[in-house]
């Protein structure tokens, strides 16, 4: 009986002896490649820099913040990141057969994230549009949202509630005219791996803010590719999905645009579509190369000499040049990157002009972003 006991014993000693050397051998291991492979400073697949490791100071560890720090680096930099990533993303959303994974889900339109609507920032940011059109006397004033595109997904989960967002606007600009977008958007206006809206699909945002301006715009036929790309969602998600085709339609040569240039202060001449951005870390920038300020086009066969500022965030990057064929004068202004007490030093505003306020669901609920000084 003894002799069994001791028998057993060993074994069960041995058993904890290969456990723990198998536990030292994989936490040890994953440490040496962590130290041997050196992390990228940028997730391409994400779109965003990773954190880096913080200094290491008694204050820092006194105050928390060093550990708060280590942790994000950490999670941002150990080896084998991106294939567990995709496990982690591939267990979620089958075996364990869950709707979404962080908010991000996967159907048939694509992939999108779930957002719901924060009503305080939304009124916010009414209250600052309502700032600067108050100031912009004799301009004919019109404001409108672009909803997330997931209340077209199909999958009735909680998220952006469009019916919400125009109350939360109207309860600051009910002295201005709002156009609706929701109905004219669906599924197939968005690209399936982003959150933008696909310009070759505009047509009825096109035609739907012309008739409430009173100009009518006939897009061109011709449709351009710059290529396929996986967007920010894709990157998010790390699961394989099917690229998105990033096309455009061309404008007539005589279409030119300007730009604030941050250094000098003056513009300076730049292409609408900007076909080098395009294989950037956002492919989306081949829209009027990006995050701008400030950006003016200028269209001397435009149906009308009409002008129109455009306050915008990145969606507006694709439709302005659309809106170009109509107007003499197209001024994209992106309170993001510029402060309205600036604006002025730029931009002139004649009276009898049009104004459009269009702001996506991620702005109405961010309403920090937007550099206006509320009385």
């Amino acid at each position: 009986m003894s002799d069994e006991l001791g028998r057993r014993a060993q074994t069960w000693s041995l058993r904890q002896l290969l456990t723990c050397l198998v536990f030292i051998g994989l936490v040890g291991g994953w440490a040496v490649a962590n130290r041997l492979v050196a992390p990228p400073i940028v997730s391409q697949t994400e779109r965003r820099t990773l954190a880096t490791m913080p200094d290491l100071s008694l204050s820092s560890v006194t105050s928390g913040t060093f550990m708060s720090g280590f942790e994000e680096f950490a999670a941002d930099s150990f080896a084998g990141r991106e294939p567990l990533r995709t496990l982690k993303a591939w267990t979620v959303l089958y075996p364990l057969a869950q709707l979404d994974k962080s908010g991000l889900y996967e159907g048939d339109s694509g992939v999108g994230r779930f957002e719901r609507l924060n009503v305080a920032s939304a009124t916010k940011v009414a209250t600052k549009i309502a700032v600067v059109a108050s100031s912009l006397d004799g301009l004919n004033i019109y404001y409108s949202f672009v909803p997330d595109k997931s209340i077209y997904a199909g999958r009735y989960l909680p998220g952006f509630d469009p019916e919400a967002a125009r109350d939360a606007l109207a309860s600051k600009l009910a002295d201005y005219t709002f156009i609706d977008l929701t109905s004219v958007l669906g599924a197939d206006s968005f690209y399936r791996t982003d959150l933008h809206w696909d310009q070759t699909s505009l047509d009825p945002v096109v035609q739907t803010i012309g008739a409430a301006m009173g100009v009518t715009t006939e897009l061109p036929s011709d449709v351009a590719t710059a290529g396929d790309f996986s967007g920010v969602y894709a990157g998010q998600l790390a699961l394989p999905v099917t690229a998105d085709q990033m096309a455009y339609h061309p404008l007539p040569s005589v279409v030119t645009a300007e730009y604030l240039n941050a250094t000098t202060l003056a513009m300076q001449p730049g292409p609408v579509y900007d076909l080098e951005a395009f294989t950037g870390q956002d492919p989306y920038d081949l829209f009027l190369s990006g995050a701008q300020p400030i950006v003016r086009i200028t269209n001397p066969n435009a149906t009308t000499e009409r002008e129109l500022f455009l306050f915008r965030d990145s969606f507006g990057s694709s439709l302005a040049p659309l809106l170009s064929l109509d107007y003499a004068h197209v001024t994209c202004i992106d309170l993001r990157y510029i402060s309205w007490s600036l604006v002025p030093d730029f931009v002139t505003f004649p009276p009898g002009s049009d104004v459009l306020f269009l702001y996506s669901s991620q702005i109405l609920n961010s309403e920090a972003v937007l550099q206006v000084q509320v009385p």
